[in-house]
This record gives structure tokens, sequence and C-alpha cells, in this order.
């Protein structure tokens, strides 16, 4: 009778040593399962991010410098991309975090810029390919479709190779024989490497065109200042920068372009060691609902209020 008892206890002390002590067989199936857990990848970590938050902008055609399309794209990068997430210079994303979240938002989180650490500092694994998403799929030419119509410049400007921030305003004619409404409008800047950003105002009293030595050859200025004889476009701002997509306004909001009216177009422009042609287009979107809702743009500046004190925080 003593030796089941006896075999009984070795049986629950053993199995408590091997509670306490796993074989090594177990200990190195723990220590991967941890290691799989903690290991971030390309394909199942970081692809996701970069396609939505990289890859518009770092392709052909447009505006950042090389491309992050796919894992070779992005390895080569992965200690620049920790650095600027980091600091977070990349995504360009200036709104600050709050409780309410803006549409489009580009900010990433913590979580995301910790895994663009972790995935540099392991050596930026590529990971299974069965982890990978599919590649992101882009619109060629305009993004909205075909405009119903596209205003051109009469003459292209010459951007010289050296120099400062350059601003450049081209006037682009409407001539149409009645009054349009517009529901987007799509901004094509020519040699985006060189445009930091352009603006689209309305000139309805032709007040612009005074500013040009010769017709169609545009006019040099940051500040512009256009006639009118009210606040136009009706609160609208309608702009590009790297990175911005084109977007149709809701019904009821589309803005009035009467015959005759002028579009001038504000770009800021930086030369890049080389003479640029730039020869932007503008497309055009009508519809045959005129605006019943009228946004407003309220805007807060003051130029000769930017010298903030030294360690003054709530300036």
């Amino acid at each position: 009778m003593r030796f089941p008892t006896l075999y009984l206890t070795v049986s629950v002390f053993m199995a408590i040593l091997a509670v306490l002590h796993p074989s090594a067989s177990q200990q190195n199936s723990s220590s991967e399962k941890k290691r799989n857990i903690e290991r971030v990848t390309f394909n199942r970590d970081i692809a996701p991010m970069v396609y939505h938050y990289c890859s518009p902008c770092h392709r052909p055609g447009e505006a950042a410098p090389f491309p992050l399309l796919s894992y070779q794209d992005t390895a080569k990068f992965a200690d620049q991309i920790a650095y600027i997430t980091e600091k977070r210079i990349m995504p360009p994303w200036l709104p600050a975090p709050g409780e309410l979240k803006l549409a489009g938002e580009l900010r990433l989180t913590d979580e995301q810029i910790s895994l663009f650490r972790e995935w540099a500092k392991q050596g930026a694994p590529e990971g299974d390919q069965s982890d990978l998403p599919p590649a992101p799929h882009f619109t060629p030419g305009w993004q909205l479709g075909e405009p119903d119509a596209i205003l051109h410049t009469k003459k292209p400007y010459t951007l010289a190779e050296q120099g400062v921030d350059n601003y450049w305003n081209f006037i682009f004619r409407t001539n149409f024989a009645d009054t349009r409404w517009v529901r987007a409008i799509e901004i094509r800047p020519g040699e985006k490497r060189v445009v930091h950003h352009a603006n689209v105002l309305v000139d309805r009293l032709h007040s612009s065109r005074q500013q040009e030595k010769d017709a169609g050859d545009g006019f040099p200025g940051m500040e512009l200042s256009i006639e009118s004889n009210s606040f136009d476009p009706d609160g609208y701002f309608f702009f590009w920068k790297p990175g911005s997509l084109p977007h149709e306004e809701p019904e009821g909001m589309a803005f009035r372009l009467d015959p005759g009216d002028d579009l001038v177009l504000n770009m800021h422009l930086q030369p890049s060691g080389k003479r640029e042609t730039i020869d932007p287009t503008i497309g055009l979107y009508f519809t045959d609902k005129p605006a019943t809702q009228f946004p407003f743009l309220l805007e807060l500046q003051n130029d000769a209020a930017l010298d903030i004190p030294p360690r003054v925080a709530d300036f």
C-alpha cells in the first residue's frame, strides 16, 4: 500500500517541478512565442501605415523625392522614418490633437510611432508574405474624373535654378458665356517637386490683370491685393499642398463663377538647383444646383505679433 502512495507523491512532486522549472524545449517554445508577439514586421505592422500615410505622396509623379510603395522601398529608410515620425515631421499634419477628430486626419498615434521605432531597431524584418495587405491603388490623372472645364495658363513660368522662395501668380480667364456653379476644383500645379503650396482666388473685377506687364505673363508677389465688392469667394479657400486630395463640396455649397471672372493661382515655389518650367492647370466640375448654404471663413492673424518673448509658455 505504501508504494502506490509513494508513487503518487513523486508524480505530484515531479509535476510541480515541471511547472516551476520547465524543460529546455518548453522554455524555447515560450521564448519563441514571446519573440513572435514582439516582432514587428513590414508586411503585418508597417505596410498598412505606409500605404495609408506615406504612399499617397511617396510615389511617382507626386511631390515626395522617393517612392514608398514596397518593402524594398521602405526598408532602406527604416531609421530615417523612425526618426522623422518620432519628431512628428512626417506625415505633415499641423493641427494639435483634441477631442474632436478632423476629417482626413493624418496624425500618427503614439503606438504607431513606437511600431516604426521597434521595426527599425529590429533590423526592418519583412515578415510573412501572407500578412501583406493589397498594394494601394491610385487614380491616374484627374483625381475626380475628367473635369467639365480645364483652364490652362497662357504662358508658363520659368523658375530660376537658384535663389530664395519664389511667389508667382497665374491668371486664368474663364470666358464662360453664362453663370456656372462649381461643385469641385482640382489644381494640378505642374512640377510638384518645387511647389510648396498653391491657392486659388476669384477676381471678378479683373484687378489682377493690372499687375501684369503683358497679358498672360502673370506677376510676382506673396500677398495679393484683389479688388472686390464682397469677401470672395464666399468664404471658400481653395488650395493645393503636397498630399492634399481634391474633394467635392456638399450639395448646396457650390460656388458661383460669373461670365468673365478670373481665377488667380498664387503659387509658392522653391528652386531645385536647375531651371524648371511651371505650367499649372485647373479643373472645374460643375453642378446645376445653385448654392443654398454659404460658409464663412474667419481668419485670425496678426503678423506684427509674431515675435514671441523668451520663456513665455502661454503667448
